[in-house]
């Protein structure tokens, strides 16, 4: 069944050039058994969440041809399955892959168990653990409800209510489009339409409070690729150099993560992760340099306003009769400082 999921979703995204879909595999796991790409966050108080991947009986894709039919199978879903006491603790999922900015995220859950709370959420536009908006559903106060969390202050929350029964699968969807929300509870409206300009774009992910037990499955992102800042450089780039041979601006979305590239001259090269010469570069702030019959390419820091090397530019020119490892790094400089003049903050590249 997991096939059938992935191949919808090949095709909805086939259909339009402007969109496409991100469907959350939970096959592919890193070695602390997270989903790829996937990061564990905690807002508020107490300790981390613990999330996992187990398998569980999930209603299935398409509707069965007779109501006495049973249409679930087993298949993986994400549990957050920590029981933190503690009131005002908030375990989130966030996927780090990207940003995003206009739309549609998709997702079943089922409420499991909880002594507070028996809860169970989206968050989206996530700038930090302090920053982000989020929707949840709460069995134990039969509400729906949107809430937005800005330095750490939850606002108060635009709430309905609703009957979420405990040990049952739903279905809950948020559909953003520049400030406008709608959320939709088992395929039907429940909040009027929200405005807020507070976050622009930001990341997406899974929401919990305190001790609820809580499972997901069948995620599925529909969205509008961002430009972001990094690619607009690249254009201007390859607008002021017309003869490069190729361009790659490579990034990781925070510190401490693998860099991969986010703007580059051929957009199939876009998500190709770090080599090691790239990882040194931002590491160390080395130079690399490599040369054959044809081309020179020149891997070279872009630097913070502290002159910390945050990410990595790599450059490939024609090379010449004579070429030097000096000569081709005093090409590669003015390419360079274009992008250095723009970025202050490793944030610059993805605003």
């Amino acid at each position: 069944m997991r096939m059938i999921a992935q191949c919808i979703c090949f095709c909805v995204a086939a259909f339009s050039l402007n969109a496409a879909d991100l469907y959350i595999d939970l096959s592919e796991k890193t070695e602390g058994g997270l989903p790829k790409d996937f990061e564990s966050v905690l807002g508020g108080k107490g300790k981390p969440g613990k999330w996992v991947i187990l398998e569980d009986e999930v209603p299935g894709y398409f509707r069965s041809f007779s109501e006495k039919a049973l249409n679930t199978n087993v298949r993986p879903v994400l549990a957050q399955v920590s029981e933190d006491l503690t009131d005002e603790h908030f375990p989130m999922l966030i996927y780090t892959g990207q940003n995003f900015k206009d739309f549609t995220i998709k997702t079943k859950f089922k409420l499991v168990s909880g002594v507070i709370e028996t809860m169970a959420g989206i968050v989206f536009r996530y700038q930090d653990e302090n920053n982000y908006y989020y929707v949840r559903a709460s069995e134990g106060g039969s509400s729906f409800a949107f809430f937005k969390v800005v330095n750490g202050i939850r606002s108060q929350p635009v709430k309905v209510q609703s009957e979420i029964p405990i040990g049952k699968w739903h279905s809950m969807s948020v559909q953003v489009e520049g400030p406008k929300i709608n959320v939709i509870l088992n395929d039907k409206p429940v909040i009027p339409e929200l405005t807020d300009h507070t976050f622009n774009s930001g990341k997406i992910g899974f929401w919990t409070k305190s001790d609820a037990v809580s499972y997901f499955a069948d995620t599925v992102i529909e969205y509008k690729p961002m430009v972001i800042a990094a690619q607009s450089m690249a254009k201007d780039i390859l607008e002021a150099f017309p003869r490069l041979v190729d361009l790659k601006i490579f990034a990781p979305s925070k510190r401490g993560v693998p860099a991969k590239v986010i703007a580059a001259m051929h957009d199939e090269n876009l998500g190709e992760e770090e080599d090691e010469a790239v990882r040194d570069v931002i590491a160390s702030g080395k130079q690399y340099y490599a040369k054959n019959k044809k081309v020179v390419t020149v891997t070279m820091p872009v630097r913070d306003r502290n002159g910390d090397p945050v990410a990595a530019i790599r450059i490939s020119m024609k090379s010449f009769i004579g070429q030097t490892q000096a000569n081709a790094l005093a090409r590669a400089i003015p390419v360079l400082e274009l992008v250095q003049q723009r970025v202050l903050y490793l944030k610059d590249f993805y605003q």
